[in-house]
């Protein structure tokens, strides 16, 4: 008999489930909707904000400056090209990488910084040439989104 009511109350829970998030412990304010914009506000595409410096720096022989690399980045996407400017700020092993913002003196549309990966230490004020690939639109989440990013970069001498 007991086999029988556990088979039957097993049964009506299957027959009468709503499927995830239904019964008398789920909220009724929690509903799709907002949990898709919990989770978009987790990840949302805001450029990593900088400081603009006075500086102007003459670009090397072969190099792109800053904002020439953001009016054409579709150009550069996947490609190694130098940059050269001066380090307006610097991030020691950050997932396994130095992270060095440069600025050259060049802006476009208000990008005036460039965000650069390296294993290379450097000190806020170094003027540096870096060679490195170019990345798009890397989202790394809470807020860390750069629309350009040069990778693996090696500084030049």
């Amino acid at each position: 008999m007991k086999k029988l009511l556990i088979l039957l109350t097993i049964l009506l829970s299957f027959t009468f489930c709503k499927g995830p998030g239904s019964g008398p412990l789920v909220k009724e304010s929690f509903t799709k909707e907002n949990k898709s914009q919990g989770m978009e506000s987790q990840s949302h595409k805001a450029p990593v904000q900088t400081e603009k410096i006075t500086v102007s720096i003459e670009p090397c022989d072969g190099c792109i400056t800053i904002s020439k690399l953001f009016e054409s980045k579709q150009s550069f996407s996947g490609k190694s090209i130098k940059v050269k400017g001066q380090v307006t700020k610097f991030n020691p092993q950050i997932m396994g990488k130095n992270w060095v913002h440069l600025q050259d003196g060049t802006e476009s549309e208000g990008l005036y910084d460039l965000t650069v990966t390296t294993d290379k230490e450097v000190s806020v004020g170094d003027v540096i040439t870096f060679e490195g690939k170019i990345a798009l639109d890397k989202d790394f989440g809470y807020g860390y989104f750069y629309s350009v990013l040069m990778e693996e970069a090696k500084p030049v001498l």
